[in-house]
């Protein structure tokens, strides 16, 4: 469903299951007095919001991106693909998909050697669309090899 139906939806019908809205309480603020009534004042509170404290990532196998061959953007999917040089059962290197990264804060989980071989590789594009979700990619893997890069090299100072 698409997610603006669902709000509309909701308003119509008065039923608010997934998009509750929330009604503030009305307290009187003690230490606040009106300067001319010289009675307390209100105040409207709220409940705490509902978040998520931390970012759930999913692990992946470190140290697979040695053998990169090329990367390219899936045009149907927008995902990050990457090819890599596997030994067949005759011995030959043949091309094969060693990952499918969905999201670019997925390339935070790679080690400093795994984010090197795709910010060394060329990315394959098609069209101005695949280029675009391209640089994206790029962008964030310089910006995470940047940022692995600077954390090592404290670690190695302390």
């Amino acid at each position: 469903m698409d997610l603006w139906q669902v709000p509309q939806r909701e308003v119509r019908s008065g039923k608010f299951e997934m998009f509750k809205p929330q009604v503030p309480k009305r307290v009187r603020d003690k230490n606040a007095r009106h300067p001319v009534t010289n009675k307390s004042l209100k105040k409207l509170v709220y409940k705490p919001v509902l978040y998520e404290s931390k970012i759930h990532l999913s692990k992946l196998s470190q140290d697979i991106l040695g053998n990169i061959w090329y990367w390219y953007v899936d045009p149907k999917s927008g995902e990050a693909v990457v090819i890599g040089k596997v030994c067949s059962e005759s011995g030959s290197l043949v091309p094969r998909e060693l990952i499918r990264v969905f999201d670019e804060v997925c390339f935070i989980n790679f080690s400093v050697k795994d984010l090197e071989a795709p910010a060394d590789k060329y990315c394959m594009y098609t069209d101005e669309w695949t280029k675009f979700l391209a640089s994206i990619y790029d962008k964030v893997i310089k910006f995470c090899l940047d940022y692995k890069k600077k954390m090592e090299a404290k670690a190695g100072e302390q």
